[in-house]
C-alpha cells in the first residue's frame, strides 16, 4: 500500500513529465514499429499535459 503512495505522490508531482512522456514514446513507437492510432493517442496526451499544466495555477489559486 505504501508503494501506491508514493507512485501517487509521484503522478501527481510531475503529471506534466509523465504525460510529455507518454506522448513523446506514443509519437515514437508509431514512427518505429508502424502501429497505426498511436500518434494519435500521442497528441492526445500532449493537449492533456498542455491544458493540465496551464489549469494548475487556476485550481490551486487560494483567495
Amino acid at each position: 500500500m505504501k508503494l501506491f503512495k508514493s507512485i501517487n505522490q509521484f503522478l501527481i508531482k510531475y503529471e506534466f513529465l509523465v504525460l510529455m512522456t507518454l506522448a513523446a514514446s506514443m509519437h515514437l513507437a508509431e514512427r518505429n514499429y508502424g502501429i497505426e492510432g498511436l500518434g494519435d493517442i500521442g497528441t492526445l496526451f500532449f493537449l492533456i499535459a498542455i491544458i493540465s499544466f496551464s489549469m494548475k495555477k487556476y485550481i490551486n489559486k487560494k483567495k
